[in-house]
């Protein structure tokens, strides 16, 4: 695939005029991540934004007390890096490849040039930017709720990403019990009493390396339930 097809597959050039591709076009730089490599690290100044054109990321950010949480996991096409490239403060989250991941790195300056030139990439970015305010604001709602639905609340979400994403099996999850208590902040015995209940339920099963979704639908009600805190 050229890399006029990765950018128009990109989030932030859908529907912009063709010579704003090939603007960006020249000024990306082609990247390329091994499994663990780390393409943003947390606290470093904020340069460039990756476009994501194969592959899969995580991010994940490190609060007081050296703790880690996961964020959440990205599949291209996707955008990473670009808050601390608008805001010109250090970056907020680590971001590492969870595959081998492509990407198109675009620098301040060259970002800059391009939003000021074609307005319809800067709509893009702030549409963007919308869906993971609400996506956030989804999340919040769902752990305030009890770890459950924090959980069907993580196993939906990614399930989504999987099937626009094309992937293969979008319903088998490759979520280890660690990576789960990374991305809600439970200890391995809540999330393990979790999960059987979700199994009990008939909506997943759960193994040490996996989560297969069974009933996507019936997850998604439970995400947004209320019930009493486990």
């Amino acid at each position: 695939m050229s890399r006029l097809d990765d950018l128009q597959r990109s989030p932030l050039f859908q529907n912009v005029p063709e010579d704003a591709v090939r603007e960006a076009a020249r000024a990306v730089t082609e990247r390329s991540f091994r499994p663990g490599g780390v393409l943003i690290e947390q606290d470093a100044p904020g340069e460039a934004l990756h476009l994501i054109t194969r592959g899969v990321v995580r991010v994940s950010r490190v609060s007081l007390g050296t703790r880690e949480r996961v964020m959440g996991d990205l599949y291209a096409p996707g955008v990473v890096g670009e808050t601390a490239v608008l805001s010109r403060q250090e970056r907020s989250a680590t971001v590492r490849a969870l595959t081998e991941v492509h990407t198109l790195m675009l620098y301040r300056e060259h970002f800059e040039q391009i939003l000021r030139r074609h307005p319809r990439v800067l709509w893009n970015l702030a549409a963007l930017l919308a869906e993971r305010v609400t996506a956030l604001n989804d999340e919040l709602i769902a752990s305030g709720q009890n770890t459950e639905s924090a959980l069907a609340h993580v196993f939906s979400n990614l399930h989504r990403q999987r099937v626009r994403a094309g992937v293969p099996h979008p319903e088998e999850l490759p979520l280890t019990t660690h990576d789960i208590m990374q991305r809600v902040s439970s200890s391995r015995e809540t999330v393990a009493r979790v999960l059987r209940r979700l199994e009990d339920r008939g909506v997943l099963r759960a193994s040490g390396h996996a989560v297969t979704l069974l009933d996507p639908g019936a997850l998604e009600a439970v995400a947004v339930e209320e019930a009493d805190p486990v």
